[in-house]
């Protein structure tokens, strides 16, 4: 807790330095402090099945961003505190585990391009894998969505048509399957495209990730929206495949995987969101992004060659001019856990720049 103080110090200090001189020359950088507090019961629905009660992924993020003259550009997404802090700060700078840096990249754009380097996500895309960690309810998340360590260093170069419809990416980064990034020579390769046609945008990505060297899973992935008044639909839809010959005395492994995670709302007033969201995968052979722990309900080594997911919930934003606090409720289940899962909780997003301003 006292190495979480004094960063959170010396990042406090450091801004409030940093946006002074930053005011001077008119590039202000912006500072959001966000924690997520949530209680999770889980009720038992079948033999077998688990039951207790946790905090899910209540936490502490922070965002800075902000400009340097005309072209650069930083962003800094932190992970400070989680149920598992310990975790966050033993893993750092792991390519195989989460820790307390999820983003942090510098671009330089020039024309209709942009040019970036540091931690960043694969550009897998799809609209699960699109919002920030801490607005998704991770109860009625995928298990890629919670197991793959999508968060990789390396660059990437993005180019935007003139209209701005239509933007493509290609990136090479390290892989979740190698131990410490480039020191495992293991790597990432993406070609991502993201349009805004009228009521559909498309997120598209095709995808090669080394699972040894020289081997790689291949990742298709097509997320659609589609967005018509107050309604939303998200539709992702990925094929994962992996073939390689024997190693490690267990035999050959492969892996052909497909699945469809589906989203619904609807928006009341810009207050109030309801939606229902839902999702199913079927596999055959190796569960590639399975991990070995003791979480329950989602499960992180699927031993059945099918699982589905399902349920719905409203989120909340009380404020009367913004949407910095939301409260939420969320009720899950699925085919492995034999329970049904509750989520209900607050996120608020602090924006100490507008707060040192409004009180200069």
């Amino acid at each position: 807790m006292k190495k979480i103080l004094a960063l959170t110090v010396a990042a406090l200090c450091y801004f409030c330095t940093y946006s002074q001189e930053a005011e001077a020359s008119g590039n202000i950088p912006t500072l959001i402090i966000s924690p997520r507090f949530e209680v999770n019961p889980y009720i038992r629905t079948g033999g077998g099945g688990y039951s207790g009660v946790d905090f899910g992924t209540s936490s502490l993020y922070t965002l800075l961003e902000g400009s340097v003259g005309n072209n650069f550009s930083y962003y800094m997404s932190n992970h400070w505190v989680s149920t598992d802090t310990k975790s966050l700060y033993q893993n750092a700078f792991r390519s195989d585990s989460f820790d307390f840096i999820d983003i942090l990249t510098l671009s330089y754009s020039v024309g209709r391009f942009t040019f970036t380097v540091g931690k960043d996500m694969i550009s897998i895309g799809g609209y699960e894998l699109d919002p920030l960690d801490i607005e998704q309810h991770a109860i009625l998340c995928s298990p890629f969505w919670n197991n793959c360590t999508i968060y990789q260093w390396g660059g990437k170069v993005e180019y935007t048509t003139k209209d701005e419809a239509s933007t493509v990416a290609l990136q090479f980064g390290t892989s979740p399957f190698g131990e410490y990034p480039f020191k495992s020579k293991l790597f990432s390769y993406s070609f991502i495209w993201y349009g805004e046609y009228g009521c559909f945008a498309p997120i598209w990505s095709a995808n090669l990730i080394e699972y040894e060297p020289g081997t790689f899973i291949k990742i298709a992935s097509l997320g659609n929206g589609f967005f018509v008044g107050n309604f939303a639909a998200e539709i992702d839809l990925m094929y994962k495949h992996l073939n390689c010959g024997w190693r490690d005395g267990y035999g050959k492994e492969s892996n052909h995987e497909f699945s469809v995670v589906s989203k619904f709302g609807y928006t009341l007033k810009d207050k109030v969101e309801l939606f229902v969201k839902g999702g199913y995968e079927h596999r055959t052979g190796l569960d590639i992004f399975g991990y070995e722990d003791d979480f329950c309900f989602m499960p992180t080594d699927l031993s059945s060659k099918s699982f589905a997911f399902y349920g719905g919930g409203v989120n909340y934003y009380p404020l009367r001019s913004s949407k910095d606090l939301r409260l939420h409720a969320v009720i899950a289940a699925n085919t492995h856990s034999k329970s049904l899962a509750l989520s209900i909780g607050a996120t608020y997003h602090f924006n100490l720049t507008d707060t040192i301003r409004k009180h200069k």
